[in-house]
């Protein structure tokens, strides 16, 4: 039970780090690019998703993929670091 808890902690860090990588860097290419590339973009991103919404079902499957996704990533994380702290406590227990 330990095994499984450490793993899923350590899965959930690795993925928070992760998120929190990708943000800094779309700030910092965004800080690169200037107020009004970023504006311009904003823009753009209203006129082509909010100005005519997308049919509701198109979003529902969009974010049911999305979420699948994600969770897939998440355990397959929470897989191998279950293997590694499996693997480091069988060699620890083989001393």
């Amino acid at each position: 039970m330990k095994n499984t808890l450490a793993a899923r902690l350590s899965a959930a860090g690795v993925s928070g780090i992760l998120l929190a990588a990708y943000i800094h860097n779309d700030y910092v290419n965004w800080g690169t690019r200037g107020r009004d590339a970023f504006i311009a973009h904003q823009l753009q991103r209203f006129d082509r998703y909010m100005a005519i919404p997308q049919p509701m079902m198109n979003t529902m499957v969009s974010s049911v993929i999305f979420a699948v996704g994600a969770l897939a990533i998440y355990e397959g994380l929470v897989y191998v670091f279950s293997a590694l702290f499996r693997g480091s406590r069988a060699s620890s227990q083989a001393s």
